[in-house]
């Protein structure tokens, strides 16, 4: 038509690619690698009214370095500030869903990729039994909750953790 302008054409932004979770545990490991904002709620269960519980934050570091051969998945280090830095050692085939690792702690545990997407590693200390499980809900959002129960009957719950954590980006 004659005297009308042409309708604009609106070209919508692209939109970022869908968050798709971790495929294997080796994914969710090489994701964990950066630096971390970490939120951390912990509740001790007690036999009165109240139980007693505690917030704190603290700015985290991990590493994760795969192995090239061997039953090792690889390490996950968590760099210290004031201590030594803390090392995973992560057993199993790069397609397992279960395998096992090693602390430079002492701790040995088993670890268990599931269906999921989530990661979780069990161990025992003395009478305890500990429980984590590790996930992540967005891409810098990483999830972990932590069990603590005797080792005799894990439904007697000691104390729980949840950890909420976001990846510091580089400027």
């Amino acid at each position: 038509m004659v005297g009308e302008s042409p309708r604009s054409s609106v070209v919508p932004a692209p939109s970022a690619a869908p968050f798709q979770p971790p495929a294997t545990v080796e994914d969710l490991l090489e994701r964990c690698g950066g630096r971390w904002l970490s939120l951390r709620t912990l509740v001790t269960i007690s036999n009165g009214e109240e139980g007693w519980d505690q917030s704190e934050s603290a700015q985290l570091e991990f590493s994760w370095q795969p192995t090239e051969e061997g039953p090792e998945l690889g390490v996950l280090r968590l760099h210290g500030t004031r201590q030594v830095d803390f090392q995973l050692h992560m057993a199993g085939g790069a397609q397992d869903r279960e395998g096992h690792f090693e602390g430079n702690d002492g701790r040995s545990g088993r670890w268990r990729f599931g269906r999921d997407h989530v990661l979780q590693l069990t161990w025992r200390s003395g009478a305890l039994q500990f429980e984590e499980r590790i996930w992540f809900s967005k891409a810098n959002l990483r999830l972990r909750s932590r069990t603590i129960s005797c080792s005799s009957d894990p439904s007697a719950v000691q104390a729980c953790a949840f950890y909420s954590e976001i990846r510091r980006l580089q400027r």
